[in-house]
């Protein structure tokens, strides 16, 4: 049976890694929003240069890729609120919520690894991104880590106060 003790120690660092990831999402968002028209500029030149976008429609590129700019901070909004609530449940020991932190964290990943790749953004904002990356990369491993896998199975949860 995990003590109280043994969740503090245990999770604090995966909770850390969450708030970490939270807060350089909150940032680049808030830096999308600021930069919103040079990052449209570069999106234009970086479609129009691979022959995504026809030159002659420049307003039109524009204002198709101003709308997809903007799913960054909603989601941000919205990975928030999950993230939050996830950390607050992460104490309860529950295994479906390590399941949901680990889903979170793959996707995550996965999403993160496709933006630097697909070479739509500025080189800052695909800086940032491999940080990120690479907190969730590193949250990931903690999580597959003996003592974070062991808080969640049967013997070591930390029954539910109801």
């Amino acid at each position: 049976m995990a003590t109280s003790n043994t969740s503090g120690r245990v999770l604090r660092p995966v909770v850390a890694l969450l708030y970490l990831n939270l807060l350089i999402s909150v940032a680049f968002a808030v830096l999308t929003f600021l930069h919103k028209d040079g990052i449209l500029d570069y999106q234009v030149l970086h479609w129009e240069s691979t022959g995504q976008a026809d030159p002659a429609d420049h307003a039109g590129t524009r204002a198709s890729l101003e709308s997809v700019l903007w799913i960054r901070p909603v989601s941000v909004l919205v990975i928030a609120i999950v993230y939050v609530r996830l950390a607050a449940r992460l104490k309860l020991g529950r295994r479906r919520t390590w399941v949901r932190v680990m889903l979170v964290t793959v996707l995550g990943l996965a999403g993160l690894v496709y933006l630097v790749v697909s070479a739509e953004f500025p080189n800052w904002m695909r800086a940032g991104q491999v940080v990120q990356a690479v907190v969730l990369l590193v949250l990931f491993l903690l999580l597959c880590s003996k003592g974070v896998r062991g808080y969640f199975s049967k013997e070591g949860r930390v029954p539910a106060k109801v």
